[in-house]
């Protein structure tokens, strides 16, 4: 793209600051501020709708091309003299094939220890190898690795031991000259003239740098557990760091056991919580072992923050309504909608003074950041083609993804070293978070191109609302959707913390109404870091719809140290919370839904006034139905409420609908439609104090939700059902009552 950007934050209330982002290879572009109403594909579905705001950022900035910088790396900040120079560590090297060196350790300026493909490697300030041992490391094998480069012999001592298996010590020629004084020390990464260079893929753990060239009895000490403590102690005077990886794997410091107290700073979100050289099995999270998980994961793609500069801020103005809004960048023409432009989206929340609006829209931003720059389209073309049955051209974001990998990786992707990604962060590009994103899954919009229906809708309904974030959840709880009568989600809250689902769960027990218009949600178990509040991690687990397995032992976030996995082994399945849980996928085609006897009830059946059939959701913008994409059904077993009244249920599901491994693998005993396949239903219960809810179990239901007839422009069924349910929530003080049947 020729033009992008990010903004600082995913909401802002008026009268705080938004700060923008931008990089042009245009001299110049043009700033506008944009609310958006509905997403849009030009070319391939309906055209967006935006509306031009009056703003005071509006006009022509100079450009500039800004570049993101991924890796990860730890680094300190030192002043110490190397008259030798020594490096140790234990490592795990998952990508040895590359062919540019990948650090293990260095000082800046001064020397490197690094691992190539022909062994361990000695390099200078330059990056030019000294010396290198000839013996190729193992891959995805820990490993106790050294150098000990003494200037003044012209020679340089590699120890390479594996940890299971008979180790070497060579003595290589090396001419390196002084290390000198460093200014700096780092691991996983070497410093140079433009950044952090050369990183490091795998995992590092007790790394030490010595101001001395260590002999072979000392190099063979701290290798051994039995006397690596004693040796330590002996060294202290020529030690330069000694970081200590296993303490407080939340915060993104690691403490300097050494003289110098050089603590060092975690960059770009390595993973920790990671096992170490010691692990045994015996222990499955670092709270309970911490010497065993003392071990930092590195990739060469890891990215928290692309460190651009501000080049505008909005200060949000005092009477801009809540909604959601873009600032629009554009290098030729004011409505472009190709690569000449990018449309940059935050939320503007309501102000806490206003009188709140009786509806609040929960955008689903954590399901957005897992999704973020998901680069499968592209990558996967012809597998994805057998699962929809048929060609589906990606849109151009897709082969641009694919071409920039600097701008940070989804959580559905794999590192460059073949391991799963446990971060994503919102300060980078996100291509595939924008109002014109066309995605092949749907053959339309989905994530928040598809949830800007839920806006359109409301708009064109004439109801109030305010829009809200996960990420204002999460930092909120239940004191942000208590200022209203009724919650909607978006069409994929996948993602979530336990403090969003005890927010929703505290506010339907105390009288708030929740409308769950959406699939596949309240999933997956999911943290904000603490100390890197853009980013949210999961750990796969191994259970869930998964695209990747955390690796053993690796199962607890880093963030919290509460397990990872999907809610439902945690026991809070989401048919406690909603009624309704992820049961299957299919992206072939979406499906109906028909009426259950349920919903004949007098008490029940004012959800479907004004329909004539028992079948519903035959149309929409999204695969041609309500029914599809991800879908969820209600399971006593799991949690639907006994009292639950069960509307209805899906129908016409095509071989290609695949059940969840969940469900593959689990006895389904006193489940809600057993027997009849994969399917999603339609439920609604009531809670205490005059709270409710209501789910629709799929993702389509939102776009088949904003349908209109090509034709005469009536809205759907599905619409109808909504608007009942809605007026309902709003207005009603004990909106369903129990199902007593």
């Amino acid at each position: 793209m020729k033009i992008t950007g990010y903004a600082d934050r995913m909401s802002a209330a008026p009268g705080e600051p938004v700060e923008f982002r931008i990089s042009s290879e245009a001299a110049t572009y043009h700033a506008d501020l944009v609310k958006l109403v509905r997403g849009g594909a030009p070319g391939r579905t309906h055209p967006p709708i935006e509306h031009p705001v009056p703003s005071p950022v509006t006009g022509d900035y100079p450009g500039r091309v800004q570049r993101a910088h991924a890796g990860s790396y730890v680094t300190a900040a030192c002043d110490l003299a190397f008259p030798a120079w020594t490096a140790t560590a234990w490592i795990f090297p998952t990508r040895t094939g590359v062919a540019t060196p990948q650090t293990v350790l260095a000082t800046a300026p001064g020397l490197a220890l690094a691992v190539t493909p022909e062994g361990l490697a000695l390099l200078g300030g330059d990056g030019a190898v000294l010396a290198v041992s000839g013996i190729a490391l193992p891959e995805r094998e820990w490993c106790y690795v050294a150098a000990a480069y003494d200037p003044a012999a012209g020679e340089v001592v590699f120890v390479q031991q594996p940890r299971d298996r008979t180790g070497r010590a060579v003595r290589r020629a090396a001419d390196g000259g002084a290390p000198g004084r460093a200014a700096e020390v780092l691991a996983g990464a070497r410093r140079t003239d433009t950044g952090a260079a050369d990183h490091f893929n795998g995992k590092i753990a007790r790394p030490a740098l010595y101001t001395a060239a260590l002999g072979k009895a000392d190099l063979a000490n701290l290798a051994d557990p039995a006397t690596r403590g004693a040796a330590a102690h002996r060294l202290a005077d020529v030690t330069a760091v000694a970081w200590d990886l296993s303490a407080d794997q939340a915060a993104l410091t690691v403490p300097d056991r050494g003289p110098h107290a050089l603590a060092g700073a975690c960059a770009n979100l390595p993973t920790r919580a990671v096992t170490g050289p010691n692990w045994t099995g015996a222990a499955l999270s670092p709270a309970a072992a911490p010497a065993e998980y003392d071990a930092i994961h590195f990739h060469d793609d890891d990215l928290s923050d692309a460190g651009w500069d501000t080049d505008l801020t909005l200060t949000v103005p005092a009477d801009l309504p809540s909604g959601v809004y873009a600032l629009r960048v554009t290098t030729g023409g004011q409505d472009a909608y190709g690569d000449g432009t990018d449309r940059i989206p935050f939320v503007v929340r309501e102000r806490p003074d206003a009188e709140p609006a009786p509806v609040l829209v929960l955008l689903p931003t954590w399901t957005y950041l897992a999704y973020a720059n998901w680069r499968t389209y592209v990558e996967e073309l012809e597998p994805r083609t057998a699962v929809y049955g048929e060609p589906r051209l990606p849109d151009p974001v897709d082969y641009d993804l694919v071409r920039h990998p600097e701008y940070g990786p989804s959580l559905y992707d794999f590192h460059t070293d073949g391991t799963g990604v446990a971060f994503s962060s919102y300060l980078r590009p996100i291509w595939n978070m924008r109002p014109t994103y066309f995605t092949p899954t749907t053959k339309g919009l989905r994530h928040f191109a598809a949830d800007l229906y839920l806006i359109w809708w409301l708009e064109r309904q004439g109801i109030p609302y305010a829009v809200a974030t996960d990420h204002d959840l999460d930092a909120e709880g239940a004191a942000l959707l208590r200022r209203h009568r009724v919650l909607v989600t978006g069409s994929h809250p996948e993602y979530m913390s336990s403090r969003m689902l005890d927010a929703v769960d505290a506010f339907t027990g105390d009288g708030g109404r929740l409308m769950y218009l959406g699939g596949n949600g309240f999933y997956w178990v999911t943290a904000r870091h603490p100390a890197a509040p853009q980013a949210i991690e999961i750990r796969r687990g191994a259970g869930g719809r998964r695209v990747w397995d955390s690796e053993p032992g690796e199962e607890y976030l880093a963030s919290t140290g509460e397990p990872g996995g999907v809610w439902r082994y945690r026991g809070r399945a989401p048919q406690r919370l909603t009624g309704v849980g992820m049961t299957a996928q299919g992206f072939d085609k979406a499906s109906p839904y028909r009426r259950l006897p349920d919903s004949r009830d007098p008490a029940i059946a004012w959800v479907f006034d004004g329909l004539r059939e028992d079948v519903f959701g035959a149309t929409g913008y999204g695969l041609g139905g309500a029914a599809g994409d991800e879908i969820d059904r209600a399971d006593h077993v799991l949690g639907t409420p006994r009292d639950a009244w069960i509307l209805a249920r899906s129908f016409g599901h095509s071989a290609k609908i695949i059940a969840t491994i969940d469900e593959q693998e689990r006895a389904i005993s006193g489940a809600v439609g057993g027997g009849v396949g994969p399917h999603a239903n339609v439920v609604a219960f009531g809670r205490p104090g005059g709270g409710a809810v209501f789910s629709v179990g799929s993702i389509c239901w939102v776009s088949s939700m904003a349908y209109e007839d090509p034709e005469t422009g009536a809205p759907s069924d599905v619409s109808r059902i909504t608007r009942n349910v809605l007026d309902r929530f709003i207005a009603e003080d004990e909106p369903v009552p129990p199902n007593c049947a």
